[in-house]
């Protein structure tokens, strides 16, 4: 395994602490981007106020920012989600007249530690979380709903502001295991940090293309062990049928938006391997209808299927009466729109986000994982565990 220290290129890192957004290898296709100033920012908006700020982009330029998981209800009239407790806008996007590449560099970062939280709270016990666990197999059980991801938030305070915790902080978590959508995104408010694995979904010119993951196991300590995870969670029933269901999910939610007998399964429950955990990804592939763009694709599965469950309103009803606050950019997405190449949207997943608060700044980082009928409650608190290592071994 490569050094982790060197994931992060020291550019990278004085672009963060210049208040640039930051975007990881997997947006632009050519590695690390920093954009520059925003020309203007847009933190509020439903999605046809979205269509018309994406239509415009600058010349070699790009639209770039979140959406919260929230953002969801304007989509769906049944949905009414709790507001999340972060403070940041639900949506964040703005113009960016430059995109500029960060070469990758041997030099190890981050050289200062990561700085002590004042205080810490692990969120929902291991005996409180496995209580909601079992709430969401008697739901399985009674028919309500087929499968639902949930999660849970854990909390850290610090006397440093955002903008001077933010940049430190981004650089050990990537530093602990990059994701190909990683991103840093300074607002007014604080910061979005995210270290994501999942392609919420890609359109190049008309073909869009969608890797839900499902099914998660930690790496080995040697290779013999690593390889023996690696093909327990391939053969493990419950992440199969969990992966295969959301395949089926995404591959309806494309349906709304893809020219009929265009879409196909390019991959079904294959492995990823990332520094940290083993992952099952699926790939399902279409071609958008003719006049229809990625705006229309955003509306058609946000969401993704993959961080709710299934049906997806329903089992984002029962979310969130399990878990009884929003999530804010957890579990939303991230979105690089360039002027010209692929438009890409990532699911905001190993996201946590860094507001200001009185003396300091508060780190709100939230993990979870799909619930099926086959799930075992201590199985699950301990994916999220696993989940969050990254973060939690930050706070001493």
């Amino acid at each position: 395994m490569a050094d982790p220290r060197t994931l992060l290129p020291p550019a990278a890192l004085r672009a963060a602490e210049a208040g640039q957004m930051l975007l990881g290898p997997g947006f632009a296709g050519t590695g690390w981007v920093a954009l520059g100033r925003p020309q203007d920012i847009l933190t509020s908006a439903n999605l046809n106020e979205l269509r018309h700020y994406a239509a415009d982009i600058p010349p070699g330029g790009t639209i770039a920012g979140y959406i919260g998981y929230e953002w969801a209800a304007g989509l769906e009239q049944r949905l009414s989600l709790p507001p999340s407790p972060d403070g940041l806008p639900i949506l964040w996007c703005a113009r960016f007249g430059q995109v500029s590449p960060i070469a990758a560099s041997s030099l190890p970062v981050p050289a200062d530690p990561a700085p002590t939280p004042t205080a810490t709270s692990p969120g929902a016990s291991a005996s409180a979380y496995e209580e909601q666990v079992r709430q969401v197999i008697a739901l399985i059980r009674d028919g309500d709903i087929f499968q639902a991801n949930i999660s849970r938030r854990l909390t850290a305070r610090y006397d440093l502001p955002p903008s001077r915790l933010a940049p430190i902080l981004f650089a050990h978590l990537v530093s602990r295991g990059e994701a190909p959508y990683a991103a840093y995104i300074p607002v007014t408010e604080g910061a979005v940090l995210s270290n994501s694995p999942e392609l919420f979904f890609r359109v190049d010119d008309r073909r869009i293309t969608t890797e839900p993951i499902k099914g998660t196991r930690p790496r080995g300590a040697t290779p013999e062990a690593d390889e023996a995870l690696a093909i327990a969670l391939m053969r493990d029933p419950k992440d199969r049928a969990e992966n295969v269901m959301i395949a089926d999910l995404m591959r309806n939610d494309l349906s709304k938006v893809c020219a009929d007998h265009t879409i196909t399964e390019d991959a079904i429950c294959a492995l990823r391997t990332l520094p940290r955990v083993h992952h099952l990804y699926s790939r399902i592939s279409g071609t958008l209808r003719s006049g229809l763009g990625v705006m229309d694709a955003l509306g058609a599965a946000f969401p993704c299927g993959s961080i709710t469950g299934a049906p997806k309103f329903r089992a984002m009803e029962r979310i969130a009466e399990i878990e009884g606050e929003g999530r804010g950019p957890y579990c939303g997405t991230v979105f690089y729109i360039p002027d010209q190449g692929p438009a890409v949207f990532s699911v905001a997943i190993r996201t946590a986000v860094i507001s200001q608060q009185t003396g300091g700044s508060r780190l709100d980082l939230r993990a979870g994982g799909g619930v099926t009928i086959l799930s075992d409650p201590a199985a699950e608190y301990a994916e999220t565990e696993d989940k969050a290592y990254p973060f939690r071994s930050m706070m001493p």
